[in-house]
């Protein structure tokens, strides 16, 4: 069995309750679960959400469901101006539950200097919980201040602190930088990264849409090796409820997916990854 940690972002899941998704992820054969606490992505972030009260929900699920946590999806903007502290509770709440990086949009490229001063603040505050705050390649122009590797590499500098790095997201070039080699754009940025998001898709009249992995356009195959020598944990994000319009921006569904259709893509990216790996997780 490959020690290679391989999650499932709960993204798939929006408008379903916890259990259910769980329960879908630990009978797709996975191990791991990222929660999707992304701002703009899926529904309202209540501070609730945040709480020593869900915090123990969701420990009390893991638990049931035999599962464990490694990271935590908590997009949102960084450039707000109480940015500071709601994102403080986030990083309480990750550190409640067990997870260790915290995959996160920061903003827009005009906000660029408060994001840097917020993140210059907060990264103490994740340093002391045991956590890291993971920049992410934005997927639309809400979060174009991290496009391409030279982005994220000139705000780790400026920021300049071992509790902040990169989560790489090839998928996310696809849409705000569609004329740029994803894989190869992924990759560059593996060097400075301690996280990565899996998504697959397919761009059907200049929209995106998300498939199991290894059933898109994306070729992670050349990837796929590298993450696993430099032992980079990923989940597999595939928001089967949005897609991207051709302006990049995320559209949600009115309704929930079926579960039964996410254990199905699961299952099927599940394969494609044991497939290349040559081994099961």
């Amino acid at each position: 069995m490959s020690q290679f940690e391989i999650g499932v972002n709960t993204a798939m899941f929006d408008g379903l309750d916890n259990d259910i998704a769980f329960s879908t992820i630990q009978k797709a054969g996975f191990r791991y679960v990222e929660l999707a606490y992304n701002q703009g992505y899926v529904g309202d972030m209540p501070p609730e959400l945040f709480s020593a009260d869900n915090a123990r929900n969701i420990s009390g699920l893991l638990e049931k469901y035999h599962l464990k946590t490694r990271s935590f999806g908590a997009t949102m903007n960084m450039g707000a101006v109480d940015a500071v502290a709601q994102f403080t509770r986030r990083i309480h709440f990750a550190h409640l539950i067990g997870a260790k990086w915290i995959n996160i949009c920061v903003g827009r490229q005009q906000d660029r200097q408060q994001i840097i001063a917020n993140l210059k603040q907060l990264a103490p505050i994740a340093e002391d919980k045991g956590c890291v705050i993971c920049l992410e390649n934005g997927g639309d122009p809400n979060y174009d201040v991290f496009r391409l590797v030279e982005d994220g590499a000139a705000l780790l500098d400026a920021i300049d602190h071992p509790a902040v790095s990169v989560n790489v997201d090839a998928g996310n070039i696809v849409s705000l930088c569609p004329d740029v080699d994803p894989i190869e754009q992924a990759i560059a940025m593996l060097p400075y990264a301690q996280h990565c998001h899996l998504k697959d898709l397919d761009v059907i009249d200049g929209e995106v849409h998300f498939t199991p992995i290894g059933h898109g356009q994306l070729n992670y195959v050349p990837m796929i090796g590298m993450l696993e020598a430099k032992n980079i944990p990923c989940s597999l994000e595939i928001p089967l409820r949005m897609h991207r319009q051709r302006d990049s921006y995320p559209l949600r569904g009115d309704a929930p997916i079926d579960p039964a259709r996410s254990l199905e893509v699961l299952i099927q990216s599940r394969k494609t990854l044991e497939k290349w790996l040559g081994s099961t997780f």
